[in-house]
């Protein structure tokens, strides 16, 4: 089966021409493609189709993104280009991505790894599952201080520059709102990463518990301080999850599991302080908890559907 992964040498946000492309490692000669990624010049060409040529350069970063590609079975499959705004000194700009593919085995799980997403200060849950048990569980965080602390800047900021119009102040909070989002990226690149990591280690399917739409509508509309909405954002992290399964052959999908539904009796439960609940027939337990007990209760349901999904996907290939 094969999967796409690409790398946005600059980034922008217009809709993109696409180009095929060639990509020399060592001293592979110029076919004369669209796109040329020359790995050792630490450059990239486009050609115009009025002739000349567009020259953009390779950071390291870029580089040894490239390397990690090849290095995983990937062959550049083509490359977009596009104009668009820079997010730090909006001007424009030419933006190009490089899009991967290789072929991938779908790893046929033995467990189950469920990933609870909450509100991303009180982390994302993950526990690994086998049948009758959890195996091991952890927490990842964000860097809530520093995230909260931007979040005040970017506040204050943006105030002063609706208020005095100062071009100084206005560029210092989009240069903050630069800063907050490379920050959540940078965390959500390693979460995703740590996550399917944990996934490959065990052999397990990622089963991901996402909130209802009204429940985070709810929360955002709620008691929740403009700090801390920021920490409700996780469509991105999920994305990266699911890409970076697919490319590395974990299976994935998303199931609603429970953390207030007593995984024993089936009953509603109280909240208590300290983010535990109770339930009438006698379970207690940390709410964060709750979920990978209802992955085990659900094992041999959950389990089997993603062997069946596999077996049919690699019969249609």
């Amino acid at each position: 089966m094969d999967w796409l992964k690409d790398r946005v040498i600059k980034r922008g946000f217009r809709p993109p021409l696409v180009f095929n492309a060639q990509l020399r490692l060592n001293s592979e000669r110029d076919a004369s493609r669209g796109v040329f990624v020359d790995v050792p010049r630490r450059e990239v060409r486009i050609r115009r189709w009025g002739g000349g040529t567009i020259v953009l350069p390779l950071s390291e970063e870029d580089v040894k993104w490239i390397e990690q590609r090849v290095g995983e079975g990937a062959a550049l499959a083509f490359a977009m280009a596009w104009v668009g705004r820079s997010r730090r000194s909006r001007t424009v700009a030419l933006y190009v991505a490089l899009a991967f593919r290789r072929e991938v085995t779908q790893m046929m799980p033995k467990r189950l790894l469920v990933v609870d997403f909450n509100a991303l200060h009180n982390g994302v849950v993950w526990a690994a599952v086998e049948e009758k048990r959890i195996l091991q569980r952890g927490v990842l965080r964000p860097h809530i201080y520093k995230i909260i602390r931007l979040q005040r800047e970017i506040s204050q900021l943006d105030s002063l520059c609706a208020k005095k119009g100062n071009p100084r102040t206005c560029r210092q909070a989009r240069a903050t709102k630069s800063r907050l989002w490379r920050l959540l990226r940078s965390w959500e690149d390693e979460a995703a990463k740590k996550i399917v990591q944990l996934a490959l280690r065990y052999k397990a399917a990622i089963v991901a518990d996402v909130p209802l739409d009204e429940s985070m509508r709810e929360l955002k509309e709620g008691r929740y301080s403009a700090e801390k909405k920021a920490f409700l954002n996780f469509g991105c992290l999920r994305r990266r999850i699911r890409e970076l399964a697919e490319w590395h052959g974990v299976a994935y999908r998303e199931e609603r599991l429970y953390s207030t539904i007593c995984p024993v009796c089936g009953a509603k439960m109280k909240e208590v302080p300290d983010r535990r609940v109770k339930c009438q027939c006698g379970f207690k337990a940390h709410r964060d908890e709750v979920p990978a007990l209802w992955t085990v209760k659900r094992y041999k349901e959950l389990l089997p559907s993603f062997s069946t999904w596999l077996l049919a996907a690699a019969r249609s290939i």
